[in-house]
């Protein structure tokens, strides 16, 4: 029997059996009907259900057996060394070497995964946590927070945090050697005494340095942290095109140099917060903005 996708062909399967067993038409007639060869109309009348009411559905196209299957003894035995070390499949593929028995990856890894043995990818763990984006109708009422990764010559890195009121624009940036948890806490503390205003929540993306330590840092200070979705980087797009402008007009698109990054920082933030015009507060200062709240 062809294998046809089409949803109402096995109700026509019964229909054409019907016409033979209770109608008593030939099977040349009833495929002249349907426009099938006659012994397709016998084959279905040979899977027919006996009381002729049961839809005559396609039958699986999966194989019973495969020339190069997998014995039960491999696959007990992939089993049983997952069991014992608890490893991934590169691992239990190299130890199945060296035990002499020889394997593909792709097939222990289709073994573990058949029989329920891989780990589930973790999800995140603020998906049940993340509050709804407020609107900023005020100062602090919702600020971005974001970091910057910069490459040294000896390919380590060092970073700089940046932090952004959407009501007011009003920018903080800051050196650090390292991202951690407490490091980005005492960012959005000094962020929040040189606004000169209290942050009531703080979006940022879903980085380790955000995670749930954070979260309970943030929250013993009264601050509520949101997420930005997973690969969704338009959701923090004000700090995103704050760290792009912190580029190209405080380091001219070049690498900054680390000894002299804060004093460039401090600078410009001066210039950014008091001087600069926003195109997206028409054309006002961040400090203009504070000063009309």
């Amino acid at each position: 029997m062809a294998y046809i996708m089409n949803p109402y062909l096995p109700k026509v399967r019964r229909l054409a059996v019907n016409d033979v067993e209770i109608r008593n038409l030939s099977c040349a007639s009833v495929a002249r009907k349907y426009g099938v060869h006659r012994s397709t109309v016998g084959r279905w009348v040979k899977k027919a259900s006996p009381d002729h009411k049961e839809f005559i559905y396609n039958l699986s196209c999966r194989p019973y057996h495969h020339p190069d299957q997998l014995s039960p003894e491999m696959v007990n035995k992939v089993i049983r060394i997952r069991e014992e070390y608890g490893r991934c499949a590169p691992v239990i593929h190299e130890l199945l070497k060296k035990e002499g028995v020889y394997i593909s990856l792709s097939s222990v890894g289709r073994i573990l995964k058949r029989e329920g043995l891989t780990r589930k990818p973790k999800r995140a763990e603020f998906d049940n946590l993340n509050p709804k984006r407020p609107l900023p109708g005020e100062p602090g009422g919702l600020v971005q927070a974001d970091t910057m990764h910069i490459t040294r010559s000896d390919y380590s890195r060092y970073y700089i945090y940046a932090v952004l009121d959407l009501y007011s624009r009003f920018g903080y940036a800051e050196y650090k050697e390292n991202i951690r948890q407490t490091d980005s806490l005492n960012v959005i503390l000094n962020a929040s005494k040189y606004f000169g205003f209290i942050f009531q929540m703080v979006q940022t993306d879903n980085g380790p340095e955000f995670k749930t330590g954070f979260r309970h840092n943030l929250k013993s200070h009264h601050i509520i942290l949101r997420h930005s979705r997973i690969r969704r980087p338009n959701d923090n797009a004000h700090v995103e095109r704050f760290i792009r402008t912190i580029q190209e007009e405080c380091f001219n698109g070049k690498r900054p140099k680390e000894k002299q990054v804060n004093k460039q920082l401090k600078e410009y933030l001066e210039y950014y917060n008091y001087e600069r015009l926003h195109l997206g507060i028409n054309l006002q200062t961040p400090a203009q903005m504070l000063r009309r709240s």
